[in-house]
């Protein structure tokens, strides 16, 4: 797993401090962390995200979309789920479909992180709970926080493909796959069209 460094955690070795500074930490790797897909298909290391800023984004435009598309959607909630979604991958790392692990034993591997991450936190069950309706779809925001996740990444692929990193068309696939809201197809063709020629 490609990072930009080595996990932060690795600094408190044989120290004891606070949960809160324990958690901030682990995750502080997700600033280190690279999203893979992008280095496999050669966005160069200095111009790939981190997966902290595509859950950033994620969080953004879960509350823009939710608050301009979707008034039944609880805005709040879905931020709430798109700032957990990806917090597991600080110790599992941002596993990819090409990495060959099963969809149950990445889930596994991944709440077993959060777990461990958020265990400790006074409201760390409540988290673990958001995660898991995240995973499971149980609700209208996790469905939404889902799809999001993956138009997310078209439009980071757009943003790639007018800086040079040529034809990212697998991606854009992999978001027509996800989609279910024609609020967020409607997105999704507008963004087909301004990539470049």
């Amino acid at each position: 797993m490609k990072t930009k460094s080595s996990p932060p955690v690795a600094l408190l070795r044989g120290r004891k401090t606070l949960p809160l500074i324990e958690t901030y930490f682990e995750l502080n790797h997700l600033k280190q962390l690279f999203r893979q897909g992008w280095l496999r298909v050669g966005i160069p290391a200095e111009r790939c995200e981190s997966v902290a800023e595509h859950s950033l984004f994620v969080a953004l435009l879960c509350l823009f979309i939710a608050d301009s598309h979707f008034p039944e959607a609880d805005a709040g909630r879905a931020v709430r789920i798109a700032l957990l979604h990806d917090l597991g991958e600080a110790y599992v790392g941002d596993l990819t479909p090409h990495d060959g692990v099963g969809r149950e034993d990445k889930h596994a591997r991944e709440r077993r992180a959060m777990e461990q991450l958020v265990g400790k936190l006074p409201r760390g069950a409540e988290y673990l709970a958001l995660w898991d309706e995240y995973e499971q779809g149980t609700s209208f925001e996790a469905r939404l926080v889902r799809q999001v996740d993956r138009l997310e990444m078209g439009l980071q692929a757009c943003v790639y493909e007018h800086q040079g990193a040529g034809d990212l068309s697998e991606f854009f696939a992999s978001v027509e796959k996800v989609l279910e809201a024609s609020e967020l197809r409607a997105v999704l063709t507008e963004l087909e069209a301004l990539r470049p020629d």
